[in-house]
């Protein structure tokens, strides 16, 4: 099932299970992970870089990450590709 929205949460590790529509965020690490928005189930790391990773912006509790995501991993990929601008996915 496709995700529309995500819930930004803030962990110090990575939990062991993930849940759809949940992006857990380490401060500590630099580092959010998400299950995929397609709802293929596929981990999602994005480590926070300017120079060669992605950026979370932080507003009223409401999170950007840039730039878009893309996941192209799996034996059948789904070939997802989506933004998450003010936790809405695009």
């Amino acid at each position: 099932m496709r995700i529309e929205e995500i819930k930004p949460v803030y962990c110090d590790f990575i939990p062991n299970q993930l849940e759809d529509g949940v992006l857990c965020i380490s401060k500590k690490f630099n580092t959010a992970i998400h299950l995929c928005a397609c709802g293929c189930k596929i981990q999602i790391v994005t480590p926070f870089n300017r120079e060669d990773g992605w950026v979370l912006t932080e507003r009223d509790g409401y999170i950007t990450l840039t730039p878009s995501i893309g996941n192209f991993s799996g034996q059948n990929p789904y070939h997802a590709h989506y933004f998450i601008t003010d936790n809405k996915i695009r």
